[in-house]
């Protein structure tokens, strides 16, 4: 894991909080596809599986298993309205991420992206 300094830090919470000071919403549809899941928690979960390793479809199983229900899924290229735009920091991981209204179901979706870690480590030059 490389070294993360704390000015680096402070430069990417503050971009990442500048990212979330724009409109979130636009009544234009884009298209989207990848993973999303139902709920904003159950995206991080899935985002974590991913930054532990895991594949996409890997990753939406297990957080599938854990939730007893199929809420995470891949979404072929589909017409969507972006909704929130957010930063979750859980864990000391720094995740960004989005929710969509899909249309013409006009059914609320998360997805996201992982950003790196808070945790800095040493090297063995500090110690």
């Amino acid at each position: 894991m490389p070294h993360v300094s704390l000015p680096r830090i402070a430069l990417l919470l503050s971009s990442v909080a500048l990212c979330d000071t724009s409109p979130a919403r636009s009544d234009d549809p884009v298209r989207v596809s990848g993973y999303f899941c139902g709920q904003k928690h159950e995206q991080v979960a899935f985002l974590q599986r991913e930054a532990a390793g895991d594949s996409g479809e890997i990753a939406a199983n297990e957080v599938n298993k854990v939730a007893g229900k199929q809420t995470c899924a891949y979404f072929l290229p589909a017409n969507a309205v972006p909704v929130k735009d957010e930063t979750v920091i859980n864990n000391g991981l720094v995740y960004k991420v989005q929710s969509f209204v899909f249309l013409p179901e006009k059914v609320e979706r998360w997805t996201g992206t992982y950003f790196g870690s808070m945790q800095s480590t040493r090297t063995f030059d500090e110690l």
